[in-house]
């Protein structure tokens, strides 16, 4: 198994503003790794830390522009809520919804 020294993360939100305008927060991150670091921690760590920079930065951008600071998760083109309802179909049906990749691809 190859040792992975380097990772990084890219995090980025796109906010209606109204009137047709928008703007795009983004944040990437670098790691550099010791072979003995886990990571799967590393990674999480670094999501964590890149949503919450994206977040801290678009705070002031929201409130200046008066926009409506609601956002909607999405996973796979469905609401996060609905996706949780299309896993639990697959559950009922005895498939584990996180066992490989889309369209059957492993």
């Amino acid at each position: 198994m190859p040792v992975v020294k380097t990772v990084s993360v890219t995090y980025g939100r796109k906010f209606n503003l109204g009137d047709y305008n928008s703007a795009t927060v983004d944040c990437t991150i670098w790691a550099d790794l010791d072979p003995e670091e886990n990571l799967d921690a590393a990674m999480h760590d670094l999501w964590a830390m890149a949503k919450e920079n994206v977040k801290s930065q678009a705070q002031p951008l929201l409130a200046k522009n008066g926009a409506n600071a609601n956002v909607k998760e999405f996973f796979l083109g469905l609401p996060a809520d609905l996706q949780k309802v299309a896993d639990a179909e697959l559950v009922a049906a005895g498939i584990d919804p996180s066992d490989g990749l889309p369209f059957g691809d492993k």
